[in-house]
């Protein structure tokens, strides 16, 4: 029997998470969701972004940077 103790990645994370992987405050993730360049979804009174959405986002900054 395999039992494994690690738990999947989350799949949302929330603003201080999100800010902690890309090393911004709280507050920059809050203005880029506020215009639109990172996509949120909102539950209630709570703002998760996909992880999947942080990587697309990162991605679009180096198209920026790069042209």
């Amino acid at each position: 029997m395999n039992t494994s103790s690690q738990t999947p990645p989350t799949l949302l994370l929330n603003l201080n998470e999100v800010a902690a992987q890309l090393r911004w405050t709280r507050r920059s993730v809050e203005r880029q969701i506020a215009c639109r360049r990172l996509r949120a979804i909102h539950l209630g009174r709570s703002v998760r972004v996909e992880r999947t959405e942080i990587d697309r986002f990162v991605a679009s900054l180096r198209d920026v940077d790069a042209g």
